[in-house]
């Protein structure tokens, strides 16, 4: 991890109820724009589920990364839906 990272949270979860929020400070470099403050996680079970969530958030938003396999994920993305709001929709594997 670069010197500069060890002190933010790469990673932690917050249980609310029987729902789990997913925490990470950003990038060092990151710029910060009005709406970015906060980038909401959706982990779903299956990809059916992400790609309707992914078809609704990118109405009148803007895709940042399509939904795709990738490493870590079935069907991963990231969306700013048309309130400023980033999601990233993560889908677990089985």
């Amino acid at each position: 991890m670069p010197e500069e990272m060890k002190k933010r949270i790469a990673h932690a979860v917050l249980v609310v109820g029987s729902s789990e929020l997913f925490v990470s400070d950003s990038e060092p470099n990151q710029p910060l724009e009005h709406g970015s403050e906060v980038n909401i996680c959706l982990t779903l079970k299956d990809v059916s589920e992400a790609e309707c969530i992914y078809d609704a958030l990118r109405l009148e938003g803007a895709v940042l990364v399509p939904l795709q396999p990738i490493y870590f994920s079935p069907a991963y993305s990231m969306v700013t839906d048309r309130f400023g709001v980033t999601f990233q929709i993560f889908t677990e594997r089985n």
